[in-house]
């Protein structure tokens, strides 16, 4: 992950923004889990970096032993746990009560200057709790649309109530703030709009080893490659990238598929589903992986064919790689790729608009090329992680 310097604070922040970097204040982030998702990576870039400019953070997570346990405990951010185990929330929703109670005493113990939660129900959790003690300033985070008050029907009050307990939020899309307004009601002057953002150095590294990566990967130089990193969840689209690459491979044999991410139930269907329409040859199943810049420089075209989204993390990470994006047209998707420019955009739930778009890019290589140089340029000047740190050092500057 990227990291702040010193010099570049002094010289790219206003004064007082400045000012609150030689004050410090405590910070505790507070998160359902650890596990390596979209929002724990861009709070691991945020905590990571105000650490290297001195400031004291700490982590609370109901379920804290995730794999960015050990990457933040190896910059000396202490981690503190809720006592919840995967599953908990629906066998023993009773244990929420536990892990609120040790938050509270948490917050008691640590009296930090900001609250900073993340995510359904740890929101309400950590509002609650900052009230309680009255922490200076309890800052919220909506990281996607809020689809999950349709499915959770609890949620919806609870969001509520963790606005109103909430002395700002923070969304990173113009696509949440406007749902967040139209669904809660929220007033519009305790919202924030901090875009994600991405650390390119490993990316341009793996760009400059891409043939020798492509190699070890056992791709011809003739075959073009189409990724689609998501975890294996119904609402990612996955079944409509297989529609479309069904056909794709009829008209463009070289093409090859690259699908990661974590099988969260769907895995078996989608196997089934390509064995029938007789192209598995062409289709690898990778899993949840580490190597994503290799992975993506590796790629010659990125697809995001979500149902729902936020603001994604893969997108930004796409262009970054270089690499022009197919995805839909939901969410902040169309913040991130600029249509006919950088990318496509489509509409969800539908195969037929992501074959032609994607074969469209293979089909001219150059036309390719130079749209992934254009998002490349575009998250150098819109999404980095300095002007996400940047952003959140302003708002914090306040709780003083």
């Amino acid at each position: 992950m990227g990291i702040l310097q010193k010099s570049q604070v002094k010289t790219k922040t206003n004064k007082q923004a400045y000012s609150i970097i030689k004050k410090r204040p405590d910070i505790l982030f507070v998160i359902g889990s650890l596990e390596i998702g979209g929002t724990e990576k861009q709070m691991y870039a945020l905590a990571g970096s105000l650490k290297a400019l001195g400031f004291s953070c700490s982590i609370f997570a109901l379920q804290a032993d995730g794999p960015l346990r050990r990457r933040f405990e190896r910059r000396d951010i202490p981690v503190y746990g809720g006592g919840l185990k995967k599953g908990d929330l629906r066998k023993s929703p009773w244990k929420i009560v536990w892990s609120e109670w040790k938050l509270l005493r948490l917050i008691r113990k640590k009296r930090p200057a900001i609250v900073h939660a993340f995510l359904p129900l740890v929101t309400f959790m950590a509002a609650l709790a900052g009230n309680i003690v009255r922490v200076p300033m309890v800052i919220t985070s909506r990281r996607a649309l809020g689809t999950h008050q349709d499915r959770y029907w609890i949620l919806k009050p609870l969001d509520h109530i963790a606005n109103r307990l909430s002395h700002r939020v923070i969304v990173n899309s113009k696509a949440v703030w406007k749902d967040i307004v139209e669904r809660d009601h929220i007033d519009e002057s305790k919202l924030l709009l901090i875009y994600n953002g991405v650390d390119s150095a490993p990316f341009k590294r793996a760009l400059r080893n891409r043939e020798e990566i492509r190699q070890e990967m056992g791709i011809d130089p003739n075959e073009k490659v189409i990724i689609i990193i998501a975890n294996l969840i119904q609402y990612k689209g996955h079944s409509d990238f297989i529609r479309a690459a069904s056909r794709i491979v009829k008209e463009f044999p070289a093409a090859r598929f690259l699908i990661v991410g974590e099988d969260r139930g769907t895995k078996d269907d989608l196997e089934s589903d390509i064995l029938e329409l007789g192209f598995s040859t062409q289709v690898k199943f990778l899993g949840q992986r580490k190597d994503i810049p290799r992975l993506m420089t590796s790629s010659d075209l990125s697809v995001l064919p979500s149902h729902e989204e936020g603001f994604s993390n893969v997108i930004l990470e796409s262009m970054a790689a270089g690499l022009p994006v197919v995805a839909t047209r939901v969410g902040g998707n169309s913040e991130a790729v600029v249509n006919g420019v950088t990318g496509w955009l489509v509409p969800p739930h539908c195969p037929d608009a992501l074959y032609t778009k994607i074969l469209d890019l293979l089909k001219d290589p150059v036309r390719a090329r130079e749209w992934g140089m254009r998002g490349r340029e575009r998250i150098e000047r819109m999404f980095t992680i300095q002007k996400m740190v940047e952003s959140h050092l302003k708002l914090y500057v306040s709780a003083q």
